[in-house]
């Protein structure tokens, strides 16, 4: 599958379901069928359906082509789903909801869905793609309070930024994650060195060449290419999607991150994001909009 086509060549290449069935197959079973309870790889093909069912000829165990997916559940043709993911991983695009529901006409619910299910996937695959070598890490914030004071105001979302360099002291890996209440001094955006424990306990190799953090807002100990990158994703935030909650932040910082490592690599991500939505299990719609963080207020859905 090309990346470098356009929309409307991609639309052509995968103009029916059958193309697309072929390639989440594919996608999905790179060996060849294997049945998911007893990994038999015989099979009787059941096309009676929408998507063809899988019938193991030693368990009887059925399995459908979207099971075990992100798009489990869904009744959103495949084509639909492959034309998102598309236009996530195009390094031009900038798409939300509203848009994505208007190009591959869906509802406004069902292309929200499919966003936040494929920056779910995301968000495995960012977790195990840790920084490594030499680590430089900052305190930044996203979101400007409307009455600055002393204390943080609840449009103000302190963040942690972290990159890999390689010997040249170009940044190779780019991760963004916003820091827990409870890894905050009180009523401030000040992150205390436990959240910065935190940061390299779960986001950092074990063993890295060098880590250097610093978690003030004095900008000549700034790393400044890392704290251009986080504004880059906090314009990102606001002109594509007109600013974000604290609910789903880190859905949208996952994605961000994503695409950035991929352009720093000089790699669209279009392949890498096709078999994470293959590959990775379904989050159902109860468990997206759950809050993320106990001091996280009610919002709408976001675009």
């Amino acid at each position: 599958m090309s990346v470098q086509l356009s929309y409307e060549q991609f639309c052509q290449r995968f103009s029916t379901e059958k193309e697309c069935v072929s390639a989440l197959y594919q996608l999905k079973w790179p060996n060849g069928f294997h049945c998911p309870r007893c990994q038999s790889a015989s099979y009787t093909l059941i096309s009676t359906r929408r998507l063809p069912l899988y019938e193991c000829r030693s368990c009887l165990h059925q399995t459908s082509l979207i099971s075990g997916t992100v798009m489990e559940g869904s009744r959103t043709l495949l084509q639909k789903w492959f034309r998102a993911i598309f236009l996530i991983a195009s390094p031009s695009s900038a798409i939300n909801a509203v848009k994505l529901a208007e190009i591959i006409e869906v509802t406004y619910k069902t292309a929200w869905l499919i966003l936040h299910k494929l920056r779910h996937a995301i968000g495995h695959h960012n977790a195990n793609q840790l920084l490594e070598g030499i680590i430089k890490i900052n305190a930044t914030t996203y979101g400007k309070p409307y009455n600055p004071t002393i204390f943080r105001h609840p449009q103000e979302h302190p963040l942690l930024g972290g990159a890999s360099i390689n010997a040249q002291g170009a940044i190779t890996h780019l991760k963004i994650q916003q820091v827990e209440e409870r890894f905050l001094a009180p009523n401030s955006s000040h992150v205390l060195p436990a959240g910065v424990a935190h940061f390299q306990e779960h986001y950092v190799v074990p063993n890295p060449v060098d880590v250097v953090s610093f978690t003030g807002k004095r900008a000549k100990l700034l790393y400044q290419p890392l704290i251009r990158l986080c504004k880059e994703a906090y314009y990102w935030l606001n002109d594509t999607f007109h600013g974000i909650g604290g609910k789903h932040l880190q859905a949208y910082l996952h994605e961000f991150c994503f695409t950035v490592n991929y352009a720093l690599q000089q790699q669209c991500p279009f392949t890498q994001l096709c078999q994470l939505g293959a590959t990775t299990a379904r989050i159902t719609y109860k468990r997206l909009i759950r809050k993320n963080t106990a001091s996280a207020a009610k919002q709408p859905l976001a675009a």
